[in-house]
């Protein structure tokens, strides 16, 4: 993989395998390093579109076990499950496009909905600071957007 900015990567010529000890090895366009997946223009879009599948996943599920749960055990499951995989590794997301934090900002709207118990039309800003949700994104993107 090779990384830099976009006239850099044009003038670079295309690399497609590389040989270490004498065997071809492909060369991919994005790599995965402690979980986060870097491309080479430095995005973080296909993190971000990741992370947001995993947490989506764990959101549809607490919403299915949400009515068996009180507020302080729903609150405590998305902030493990969920919150934890949104403020893992947020330091390389500071800058990253509006677009890419938009997703995660959707990410957390959804939380706050499936501990408050709301619909998905709902708007999600009042429960940020409620004592519904419990939880404050440490992530430097998602904070300076949200409050």
């Amino acid at each position: 993989m090779t990384l830099g900015t976009a006239a850099q990567l044009r003038s670079v010529v295309a690399v497609t395998t590389m040989d270490v000890a004498g065997s071809p090895l492909p060369v991919k366009p994005e790599m995965k390093s402690l979980g986060v997946i870097i491309d080479s223009h430095l995005r973080f879009d296909k993190h971000a579109a990741a992370v947001a599948k995993a947490c989506n996943y764990h959101i549809h599920a607490l919403r299915h076990v949400r009515h068996l749960l009180t507020d302080e055990t729903a609150r405590t499951i998305a902030c493990s499950i969920v919150g934890s995989r949104l403020d893992y590794c947020n330091a390389v997301m500071y800058g990253a496009l509006t677009m890419t934090i938009n997703k995660l900002h959707r990410v957390q709207n959804n939380l706050a909905r499936a501990v408050c118990r709301c619909s998905g039309r709902t708007d999600a800003r009042p429960f940020y600071s409620n004592r519904c949700t419990g939880y404050r994104s440490t992530n430097v993107s998602l904070t300076r957007s949200l409050y």
